[in-house]
């Protein structure tokens, strides 16, 4: 007999020849496959990969603009800081500055009120006297309010005028460390002189000095005398009505001892 091989031998071979082809057959449909579904990865996967980086971008840009931001708050928080204690600083040496030691000078207000009070010629026409507190100290204020201070148009003083700074001089010695500040003022009735001739400013500094002459004549020591002063009818006491008698004044400051240092001599020298 021959060695030819068997017919199931034979029909096992042609199977598996068949699996093979079948396998191989699937592997390159598959290959076929990946290749048509590479285009849309490589088509789908760069854009991807953009978004994530522009994405990437915009994150650092946005955290580069909210840092000024920071920043910019750090530097008003100090500034306010920084603000707020000099205020408190200034505010504190302002209002020691304008503290004034009115042990003296209150006393002095209540006795020249009581003398005014038992004045019985003050008492049937307008008042000429203001008492009141300035920044400075005590000032009291004598004006035209019915009987005139002076003669019209001079610098002479009137008997009623004397009479009030005998008033005057009496309650300032009781304070006699105080200084006083002396200041005139006049209505806007003009002079004839002009511009360049004597005017209302002459005539407020001479009626100053010569209060101020008045009061050494009732034994105030000259050197309690700080400053004389005129305003002419630059500083009306009645704005609305500038030529109002009222406005034509003397005032005299009783300033503490404490501001005594800080004035300074102004206006005319006394003489």
């Amino acid at each position: 007999m021959s060695n030819l091989p068997l017919p199931d031998d034979k029909s096992k071979a042609s199977d598996e020849s068949k699996i093979a082809d079948d396998s191989k057959a699937s592997d390159e449909t598959k290959a076929i496959e990946e290749l048509k579904a590479a285009p849309e990865k490589l088509k789908h996967g760069p854009a991807i990969e953009h978004s994530s980086r522009v994405h990437h971008k915009k994150h650092k840009k946005h955290a580069k603009h909210g840092a000024w931001k920071l920043v910019y708050a750090d530097f008003v928080t100090v500034m306010m800081a920084f603000f707020i204690v000099v205020w408190v600083a200034l505010f504190e040496n302002v209002s020691k500055r304008d503290e004034l030691d009115t042990s003296c000078i209150e006393p002095l207000a209540t006795e020249l009120k009581a003398m005014i009070q038992g004045d019985s010629g003050l008492q049937g026409g307008k008042m000429p006297f203001d008492i009141e507190y300035s920044k400075e100290g005590l000032q009291i204020t004598l004006k035209d309010a019915g009987e005139p201070l002076f003669q019209r148009g001079g610098t002479t003083l009137s008997d009623f005028a004397k009479k009030q700074f005998q008033k005057i001089s009496t309650v300032v010695m009781k304070c006699p460390t105080h200084k006083l500040k002396i200041e005139g003022y006049t209505d806007a009735e003009p002079y004839g002189g002009g511009g360049v001739g004597y005017s209302n400013w002459e005539l407020s500094s001479e009626r100053a000095n010569t209060a101020r002459r008045e009061l050494i004549l009732e034994k105030v020591p000259i050197e309690r005398i700080a400053q004389v002063i005129g305003y002419g009818d630059s500083m009306p006491s009645m704005p609305d009505d500038p030529k109002n008698p009222l406005n034509r004044r003397i005032s005299i400051t009783v300033i503490p001892p404490k501001m005594g240092g800080s004035v300074a001599m102004a206006g005319m020298a006394p003489q």
